[in-house]
């Protein structure tokens, strides 16, 4: 996850995508991470990809997911989802938006480990 938050990092400091104005992203995981930590380790992401605080947060968690909308003070946003797969043979994967003022920033892919 560390790599995936520098090559962003990296992106929005070249200027090529303009201001990050919006995050959307899909973060799935195997059931046994249902605590807090993957929901956190997304909204860590979001905070430090976004040019102001985090202003207000709204939380929706189930069995099967948590998702999280948060509103930045300079009118950002962010929706994020951590949803918890029963599988075992389904491997962790991460699905993520990042639009800015002038482009975005698509990543898919199919994880190794989860990163939490």
């Amino acid at each position: 996850m560390e790599q995936l938050k520098a090559s962003i990092e990296a992106e929005i400091k070249t200027g090529r995508i303009g201001t990050p104005v919006f995050l959307r992203c899909f973060y799935q995981v195997n059931q046994q991470f249902t605590d807090r930590g993957t929901i956190e380790t997304l909204i860590n992401l979001a905070n430090s990809w976004m040019h102001s605080e985090i202003e207000f947060s709204h939380f929706r968690e189930d069995d099967c997911q948590t998702t999280v909308l948060l509103q930045f003070a300079d009118g950002e946003s962010a929706l994020l989802s951590a949803n918890y797969l029963t599988d075992a043979i389904q491997k962790p994967t991460i699905d993520l938006h990042l639009i800015g003022s002038r482009g975005v920033i698509y990543h898919q892919c199919a994880l190794e480990y989860e990163y939490v």
